[in-house]
């Protein structure tokens, strides 16, 4: 894809501090744009709290490689549907609600990111997650990817922990768990509404689960709840029949 013309008109659209390093002030004639390129500010380490939110339709962000962190609702509710952010080598905190209602389809995050915060990613439509190159990423922070249209999915490597309802409300069938060795817990509802129906997972990790009644026919809490019955187990569980079944690995 070409890159937009608006590459050569940001200092129009932008008023920036002497550095170059901050955004103070954006034109009121960029909420006519669609596309937002900032890719040649190599100085500017942050987008500010809630600078590109609600206000804006953008489809497409071009950022710059230098960039630390993106602000809480950032970008929240835009109309962005990719989002490639491999080249932001030094981008290590996605903050809260940064991505929240968007239309994301296809995502790329650079291996050097630490911190994916709380609804960060909810709301959009990604099919496919592939999370594997990000080495620094130890937790999934709660409803960090919730309602998308997941169906395939790599965790980090290095995933320790998976927060509430992380993943909840997408569209994984088979989850394979079984080569994450530091995993250690998984909080209520991460896989919940989900039509899953093969779980490979490895024992003795901490499988949170509900006794509320609106969640007792939750797959994934049956899972859990099935998991811990079973001496949290190592295997391939499968669901026959309605029901989870213990197979070895």
């Amino acid at each position: 894809m070409i890159k937009s013309k608006y590459l050569v008109m940001s200092s129009f659209y932008f008023k920036f501090d002497k550095n170059l390093s901050k955004i103070i002030e954006i034109n009121k004639l960029f909420k006519n744009q669609n596309i937002l390129d900032l890719s040649r500010f190599d100085k500017l380490k942050i987008i500010e709290k809630s600078v590109f939110s609600i206000d804006y339709d953008l489809n497409f962000i071009y950022l710059p490689k230098n960039i630390e962190i993106i602000d809480n609702f950032a970008f929240y509710k835009n109309q962005i549907q990719i989002l490639d952010l491999s080249n932001c080598i030094n981008l290590n905190i996605i903050s809260k609600c940064a991505f929240e209602y968007n239309q994301i389809k296809q995502l790329k995050l650079p291996k050097n990111i630490e911190l994916i915060e709380y609804h960060a990613f909810e709301n959009n439509q990604i099919k496919s997650l592939d999370l594997s190159n990000c080495i620094n990423l130890n937790i999934i922070k709660s409803w960090a990817f919730e309602s998308n249209k997941i169906k395939q999915l790599k965790l980090p490597k290095n995933i320790e922990e998976i927060k509430y309802s992380s993943f909840e409300d997408n569209q994984i069938e088979s989850l394979d768990l079984s080569n994450y060795t530091k995993l250690k817990r998984i909080r209520d509802n991460a896989f919940a509404e989900n039509p899953l129906n093969e779980i490979k997972i490895l024992d003795n990790i901490n499988v949170d689960y509900y006794n509320y009644i609106d969640y007792k026919d939750d797959l994934w809490n049956k899972f859990a709840k099935y998991y811990n019955d079973n001496n949290k187990k190592e295997g391939d569980y499968k669901l026959e029949n309605n029901q989870w079944q213990w197979y070895p690995l």
